[in-house]
């Protein structure tokens, strides 16, 4: 456990600077918060705090995807796991780290959301309830871009889990919802983005726990290549 938080927080550290970045965008959010009439700009505000959620998916499928490539490129890797530290230990740092950079941001979002909505018949419950649900889908959503990234190059990273997540979505669209169900990111992501005012929303247990499941074994998955790939050659 030692090793996998101390390779958690190196990264949290060395992604200092897209953090800040996310964080920013909720500061702008908290400073509107001070200027503007929440009656009158009520479902302005409620809807840049919906994008604010996509920005966390994006920014956790972007950690994850340029994580490992970004470690062989410095060659910072090999130091890494010539101290003891096994693959699949490294690999559950990385997305420990990715999950510690979402939960910060969720918090903010959370605390933002609390106080700029307060008065608009949003419940402080709702709104933790959801973000909630956005960590469990910025977690499943950085786990697949990790385990593209084990044998795919950044770009492609992206682009694979793009698909991947995006096709069951399409799908929930076209054919029903149980098929954007079969990984459940966007069906988290979506609780946000319908969600309206006076809702009352009662926690996705079913897909929490679908969500949790597959993000176990999308880890598994990414650790058993990562353990057959040749790390020591390398990378543009």
């Amino acid at each position: 456990m030692r090793h996998i938080a101390l390779i958690a927080i190196n990264f949290v550290r060395e992604q200092r600077w897209p953090i800040l970045v996310l964080m920013s965008w909720v500061g702008l959010l908290a400073i509107m918060g001070l200027f503007i009439n929440l009656r009158t700009a009520r479902d302005d505000v409620l809807f840049i705090f919906k994008q604010l959620g996509v920005y966390g998916i994006a920014f956790a499928v972007f950690f994850g995807a340029s994580a490992i490539h970004n470690d062989r490129k410095t060659r910072r890797i090999l130091a890494v796991l010539s101290k003891s530290v096994g693959r699949r230990q490294y690999i559950s740092g990385l997305l420990a780290g990715i999950l510690i950079a979402t939960g910060m941001y969720s918090f903010a979002m959370g605390v933002t959301g609390t106080w700029v909505l307060r008065g608009s018949h949003f419940s402080a419950s709702h709104i933790w309830l959801l973000m909630a649900c956005l960590v469990l889908a910025c977690l499943l959503a950085a786990t697949v871009s990790v385990l593209f990234s084990t044998f795919m190059n950044p770009l492609f990273a992206t682009l694979g889990t793009a698909v991947l997540l995006g096709v069951p979505a399409l799908a929930g669209r076209q054919l029903g919802s149980w098929w954007a169900h079969a990984i459940p990111a966007y069906s988290l992501l979506e609780l946000l983005l319908e969600t309206a005012v006076g809702e009352t929303l009662r926690f996705p247990w079913g897909l929490a726990a679908l969500a949790a499941g597959e993000t176990i074994l999308f880890w598994l998955f990414a650790a058993w290549i990562f353990e057959r790939r040749d790390i020591a050659v390398a990378v543009d």
